[in-house]
C-alpha cells in the first residue's frame, strides 16, 4: 500500500512559536518534510527551535522560499486549507476519507496553511487543486496553526495504517505545478495583451476562475503538451 506523504507548507507564518509547534506535531505522526514561505520573524529562528523539542531536525531541514509559486512548483496535487468563505468556483472538501481517496494516486502532494492573522489569501489558492476545510463547530471555526496541521496529520497518519483495497496505480505522467504555472502564465499574458479581461476591476476573479478551470482537470503531460499546441497554433491563424 503506498503510504501518503504530504510536504507540509506554512504560507507566512507570524509566529516562529507555531513553526516549532508545527514541526513537532508532524513528527509526532511521522512526517518530516517541511517548506515555509516568507516567515514574518525571519529565519532560523530559535524559537521555533525551543518549540519544536525533539523535532529539530523537521526545522533544520526545513526548504525556505520567498515566494509561493517556487515552494509548490514541482508538486502534482496541491491543497490549501482554509475556513473562510471563499467566493471561489473551486471545488471545496471537509471529508476525511474522501481526502484521502482523492490524494492517494499521487506522488507529490503538498498541502497549504495560511498565516495566522488571515489566512491563505485568494491569489495563494490559484494553483491549489482544491480547497479543505477541518469541520469545526459554527460558533467558533478559528482553528490555531499548529493544531490545524495537527488535525490533518493525524489523519493522514491514520489513514496511512488503514488497509485500503483497489489502490490505483500511481499515475507518474501528471504534470507538476511548474509545468502547469508556464502555461497560465503565457494563457493569461496573451489574452491580456488581447484585451479579454474587461472590465478591468473583474480581471483578478476572471483569472481565479480561469484558474480553477485548469485545476479541475488532472492534466498528463501528454495533454499539457497538446493545450500548448493548440493555443501556439490559434495565435499563429490571420485575423479575420
Amino acid at each position: 500500500m503506498k503510504k501518503i506523504n504530504p510536504t507540509i507548507v506554512l504560507v507566512r507564518p507570524q509566529l516562529s512559536e507555531n513553526i516549532g509547534m508545527t514541526a513537532r506535531v508532524m513528527d509526532n505522526f511521522g512526517f518530516s518534510k517541511l517548506s515555509i514561505v516568507s516567515p514574518r520573524d525571519g529565519w532560523p529562528s530559535q524559537k521555533a527551535e525551543s518549540s519544536a523539542k525533539h523535532a529539530n531536525k523537521i526545522i533544520s531541514n526545513a526548504k525556505i522560499y520567498n515566494c509561493l509559486d517556487n515552494a509548490i512548483s514541482n508538486f502534482d496535487m496541491v491543497i490549501a486549507t482554509s475556513n473562510r468563505k471563499r467566493f471561489l468556483t473551486k471545488k471545496s472538501f471537509n471529508n476525511f476519507n474522501l481526502l484521502m481517496k482523492k490524494i492517494r494516486d499521487f506522488k507529490n502532494i503538498a498541502i497549504l496553511f495560511g498565516p495566522e492573522n488571515s489566512g491563505l489569501s485568494n491569489q495563494d489558492i490559484r494553483l491549489a487543486n482544491f480547497l479543505f476545510t477541518i469541520p469545526t463547530d459554527n460558533l467558533n471555526k478559528s482553528l490555531n496553526l499548529s493544531h490545524a496541521v495537527s488535525i490533518m496529520s493525524y489523519e493522514l497518519f491514520r489513514s496511512n495504517n488503514v488497509s485500503i483495497k483497489n489502490i490505483k496505480t500511481l499515475n507518474k505522467d501528471k504534470i507538476n505545478k511548474l509545468e502547469l504555472s508556464n502555461f497560465m502564465n503565457f494563457l493569461i499574458n496573451d489574452l491580456d495583451s488581447n484585451g479579454f479581461f474587461r472590465p478591468e476591476e473583474k480581471k483578478d476573479s476572471m483569472i481565479d476562475n480561469i484558474y480553477s478551470i485548469y485545476n479541475k482537470i488532472d492534466l498528463s503531460k501528454k495533454e499539457l503538451r497538446m493545450l500548448w499546441g493548440m493555443h501556439k497554433k490559434l495565435k499563429k491563424q490571420p485575423k479575420s
